[in-house]
């Protein structure tokens, strides 16, 4: 039965080329439009490498200095707060401290080639929480931090370009003309990954920033990033963190924390972008539910009355089929699976356009201003096929295809459906 219905659509495909043309085009550019808010979505808050615990990880990156009452202005966190606020945590299964991204020039002893990097200052617990992919030697240690022994981790490009090989784990590296050893090498992160993009990460105690000590050392030079032992903690790890903070703030004398109702999941994270303070989450998706319904509602209005002109020229048929016992469901179902195959059709096309556009478009799309910054160094954000051909995108492409196909023909098809015998043979 289905496949009659298949070569019906085709038949009608012909018959109509200009309408079916049409029908194909705006499906095509709904499905475009909303694919590429969905792709870019899936690839700024899903878990994508070397962040694949992005759907457990949460974030303290400001804090506010409140003085007797008054706010004096946001920073980031100190060694202090992190260590007697956040790591003493229990819910979370590791904090890591890391610094916010700094340019600083590498080099080789004696060599003329040096290249402005990006660097991001890291514990030991980094490496735990981000999966990276070492082609050569390995992450510095606990012992290694805690000695403020000079290690780096590099990327692979920058091993090549400054070592002509991946291979420089034990090498000497220059970072602002001072001698480091090179602990592994890393394949290159793409700034999509922007917790942990970076060039060259460097063991923070080898290069320690000093704590803001005029504000009680509350607030300094780094971040924290708490992972939880899976996503139902969050509120567990929230309401810890609350009681870390009223701890915390009664051990100080005039100034006190606060920290903007962190930590930040993933979503949270991008909403916000570098402030300290964002639009409101619920409100933020609220809007973007509201694009794609709008994306899938103008089309649909357009192409159920190209569908409902078609259906009107098909009376005769549909009168004839109900005189030799169709029932109105039997009917309904075959105009919908007709129409389902130009919105399919239509599906595909624009999936393969938001591919081309998510490509074309990718430093616009899945930038941020840390993105933009990472750019001037040499980063891009970059995307794999594999990325791209993910299942879960094609599922969501079918799914906004069939609600696309119900919107614009359901309706039709159902008032074409429920017409008596007399009344469709009397319209012909």
């Amino acid at each position: 039965m289905y496949k009659l219905y298949f070569k019906q659509a085709l038949a009608m495909l012909k018959e109509n080329k200009l309408l079916s043309l049409i029908s194909i085009l705006g499906t095509a550019l709904a499905i475009c439009m909303i694919m590429v808010m969905v792709i870019t979505y899936e690839v700024r808050v899903n878990n994508y490498s070397p962040e694949d615990n992005r759907d457990r990880t949460m974030y303290v990156r400001w804090g506010g200095r409140d003085f007797k009452g008054s706010n004096y202005g946001n920073g980031y966190l100190s060694l202090k707060t992190i260590r007697e606020c956040i790591q003493t945590m229990e819910t979370p299964e590791a904090v890591a401290i890391v610094s916010p991204w700094r340019s600083q020039l590498a080099s080789i002893p004696g060599g003329q080639e040096k290249k402005d990097c990006l660097m991001l200052f890291t514990d030991d617990v980094f490496w735990k929480i981000f999966n990276f992919d070492f082609v050569s030697g390995s992450p510095y240690t606990k012992e290694e931090v805690q000695s403020g022994i000079k290690k780096v981790v590099i990327a692979e490009s920058l091993a090549r370009r400054l070592y002509g090989t991946s291979d420089a784990a034990g090498k000497t590296i220059m970072i602002s003309y001072k001698p480091y050893t090179v602990s592994g090498v890393v394949k290159d992160v793409s700034t999509i990954a922007k917790a942990s993009y970076s060039e060259v990460w460097v063991s923070y105690s080898a290069q320690p920033f000093p704590d803001d000590t005029w504000a009680e050392s509350i607030t300094g030079w780094y971040q924290a990033i708490i992972l939880a032992h899976s996503p139902s903690d969050f509120d567990a790890i929230r309401q810890e963190m609350d009681r870390q903070l009223v701890r915390y703030n009664s051990s100080l004398a005039d100034y006190k924390l606060t920290l903007y109702d962190q930590p930040d999941t993933h979503l949270d994270w991008e909403i916000k972008g570098l402030g300290a303070m964002g639009p409101d989450k619920t409100k933020t998706i609220l809007q973007y539910l509201l694009v794609i319904v709008i994306l899938l509602l103008v089309p649909a209005i357009n192409l159920s009355g190209m569908t409902l002109s078609q259906m009107r020229k098909r009376m005769s048929e549909i009168g004839i089929r109900k005189a030799f016992g169709a029932t109105r469901g039997t009917l309904l179902v075959q105009i919908l699976s007709e129409s389902m195959v130009l919105t399919l059709l239509g599906g595909v096309i624009g999936l393969f356009i938001s591919y081309i556009a998510i490509w074309l478009m990718r430093t616009w799309l899945l930038s941020n201003s840390f993105a933009s910054i990472s750019s001037v160094f040499g980063g891009t954000p970059a995307l794999s096929v594999t990325e791209l051909l993910n299942p879960v995108i094609f599922l969501y492409a079918f799914v906004f295809c069939l609600i696309l196909n119900l919107l614009s023909a359901g309706i039709p098809a159902y008032r074409m459906a429920r017409k008596n015998v007399m009344e469709a043979l009397n319209e012909y």
